[in-house]
């Protein structure tokens, strides 16, 4: 087995008992697991996960859980559109509930850590992030973040230039390329600005990695 499919493996462990609140234990010795029945549905997540590198591991285990009232899902479940279908809900609930809910709170705090982790490699400072575009791309490098599912829109409010860049595309345009997303941003806008915890929180990490990233 290859070390993703072992991790894949190991990740449908641990979501499937901590969503039921029981201990669990990372398998690491993987000798037989070929004769087993799951064998063939980690092969298939396996080449899943390689052919959608943006989707993160555990978010897709996590999505049915989340999405649906259900304990328990089988390793077969995961391969088919139904557990797709979950992840897609899964992953919009985030923008359309409460931006205070412990989820969404991590999910803001994850987006920072991406943004943080892309501009120290990108070697640009933290306010750079909003303007950077890549040369032979005809989209901000942020907007394919959030296409793609690597953040969420509500850390993005609390960078200055924001409403300036997103309002240099055609509505129509950049609705059909990034969907719900931007389609209902002043939505989006209006919770966050609502929020008690999602601005506040958005503006310290700002504002620390801000200051992080100009002191390297």
């Amino acid at each position: 087995m290859t070390d993703l499919e072992q991790y894949i493996y190991n990740c449908y462990l641990e979501v499937s008992r901590k969503s039921n609140n029981k201990p669990f234990r990372y398998r690491k010795d993987f000798e037989g697991f070929d004769e087993s029945e799951n064998f063939i549905y980690v092969t298939k997540l396996g080449n899943f996960f390689n052919k959608f590198p943006h989707i993160k591991v555990k978010d897709f285990f996590q999505a049915p859980y989340s999405v649906y009232n259900e304990k328990y899902f089988e390793l077969k479940y995961f391969t088919t559109q139904k557990a797709l279908k979950a992840y897609t809900i899964y992953q919009s609930k985030f923008l359309v509930e409460d931006p205070d809910k412990p989820e969404t709170i991590q999910k803001v705090k994850d987006s920072f850590e991406f943004i943080y982790n892309f501009c120290k490699d990108k070697k640009i400072d933290f306010n750079g992030y909003i303007d950077y575009i890549e040369l032979d791309k005809k989209w901000h490098e942020f907007l394919l973040h959030l296409k793609y599912r690597e953040i969420i829109i509500y850390p993005l409010f609390s960078f200055p230039t924001f409403d300036k860049v997103i309002n240099q595309y055609d509505r129509q345009i950049k609705e059909f390329a990034f969907g719900d997303t931007l389609n209902n941003i002043n939505l989006y806008r209006t919770k966050y600005h609502a929020s008690s915890k999602a601005k506040k929180i958005s503006t310290l990490i700002y504002q620390t990695l801000n200051s992080k990233l100009q002191n390297l």
